[in-house]
């Protein structure tokens, strides 16, 4: 008995070391979590609640640093949004709730709490741009198409969320505008496939959270209520593909916001967003009226399951601008051509748009010596090309396109010199 006590005595002995080294490992990670995010509660939480809420508060912190590998700086941003929507909180299971709801904000890229901490990350602007496409798991599949498998989403308001937006932007010229632009390396090609993904995101919320009997109807509804303006001056050629020979437009363009509303450092926003819409119909133009998903949820790529029509709208699609046309705004320097550097000369685009668009050809612009020229550069042209008779839209875009020749500027069909009498 004696030798047995005597054994559990030494092994005792020899775990209070190491228990007492455990102590104070624990004690100085809790220490310097403290310290370095400057943790503050307020009074009325007490002892257990606010030893509960950093506890809380420190596991998150470990799986947004491990997991999604955020830098010390954007942690911090982090650490303070939770702090300001916790603090006017008096219940612990309120105070809880809005931890976990914030928490899950992270997860949702461009969502305001992401947009925080993107904006905070010191981390460079290549790397941040690499963390987001991680984050969405995004890789390139079998057909060049950009499938996004990660655990985080992208966020359903991503069009109200222009910081967002300018901050991306921004991190993507500072990498890539330059004469190679993105075909510098494959996240430069990732990048270019990503701006889809956007494109998806801002057609689906302007359809399914603004009233109006067509999509355009929808899109001025949207601007009316957010105080966007809309631009319809930069030229839409390269969405006015067709399989034979080219008549007249029939879609044109429309970019959101016309001018800048950004007043962070120096970002902008000025015409990133772009919808294409039908002369006829006013519904947007887009590849992802016409996608298919899998089984699995992705989206299936294979070139040879869509027909002629279905790649019509592959090859007309919105383009999402990561560098901002100059259209007839006269906002940007004329030697500024981050725009083609970034978005017209651009990486292969998914096997998909590449049968799409060796269909279906883009018409030659008169400023080339060709055939086309913009019919709509304010929604006043678009009401007055919707009275002509179809028998005569060819006959005035011929004269349309002679006087815009002749004068040598485009104004739209409602301004040019033929513009009475047209049903005539």
């Amino acid at each position: 008995m004696v030798d047995i006590r005597s054994s559990a005595i030494k092994s005792l002995c020899k775990l209070v070391p190491a228990l007492v080294a455990g102590f104070f490992s624990y004690f100085k990670s809790w220490r310097h979590f403290w310290k370095t995010y400057s943790i503050e509660v307020p009074r009325e939480f007490g002892p257990l609640l606010s030893f509960n809420f950093k506890r809380a508060l420190k596991k998150q912190i470990q799986l947004l640093k491990k997991d999604d590998n955020w830098d010390q700086a954007a942690l911090q941003a982090y650490v303070k949004r939770v702090q300001e929507r916790t603090v006017k909180q008096t219940r612990s299971q309120e105070t809880f709730e809005a931890m976990a709801k914030e928490f899950e904000q992270t997860q949702v890229v461009g969502s305001e709490v992401y947009t925080q901490m993107y904006l905070a990350s010191r981390l460079r602007p290549k790397k941040k741009l690499r963390l987001v496409l991680r984050h969405l798991g995004a890789r390139v599949d079998q057909f060049g198409f950009l499938q996004l498998t990660g655990g985080h989403v992208l966020t359903q308001e991503l069009l109200l969320n222009e910081l967002f937006y300018g901050a991306f932007r921004f991190d993507v010229c500072q990498v890539y505008a330059n004469e190679d632009g993105l075909n510098r390396d494959s996240l430069g090609q990732r990048i270019h496939l990503f701006r889809s993904w956007l494109d998806r995101q801002n057609l689906n919320y302007v359809r399914q959270n603004y009233r109006g009997d067509t999509d355009l109807a929808k899109l001025q509804n949207y601007a009316y209520q957010t105080g966007r303006s809309l631009d319809l001056t930069t030229n839409a050629s390269f969405h006015n593909r067709t399989q034979g020979d080219f008549t007249y437009p029939k879609y044109m363009k429309i970019q959101v916001p016309a001018s800048n509303t950004q007043t962070f450092g120096k970002l902008n926003n000025a015409r990133m967003v772009e919808f294409i819409v039908d002369l006829t119909t006013e519904k947007f133009v887009s590849e992802w009226n016409v996608y298919h998903e899998t089984t699995d949820g992705q989206i299936d790529s294979d070139p040879n399951h869509y027909d002629l029509t279905e790649l019509a709208q592959v090859a007309n699609t919105e383009s999402l601008n990561y560098g901002i046309p100059h259209g007839q705004q006269h906002d940007m320097p004329n030697k500024e051509h981050a725009h083609y550097d970034l978005d017209v000369y651009h990486p292969n685009d998914p096997e998909v748009r590449k049968l799409a668009t060796k269909i279906f050809h883009s018409p030659k612009t008169m400023a080339k010596g060709g055939n086309y020229v913009d019919l709509i550069k304010h929604l006043s042209d678009l009401r007055t090309w919707q009275a002509i008779p179809l028998k005569q839209k060819s006959i005035v875009y011929s004269k349309y396109l002679e006087s815009s020749r002749n004068k040598g500027i485009v104004k739209g069909i409602a301004n040019s010199d033929n513009g009475e009498n047209r049903s005539s």
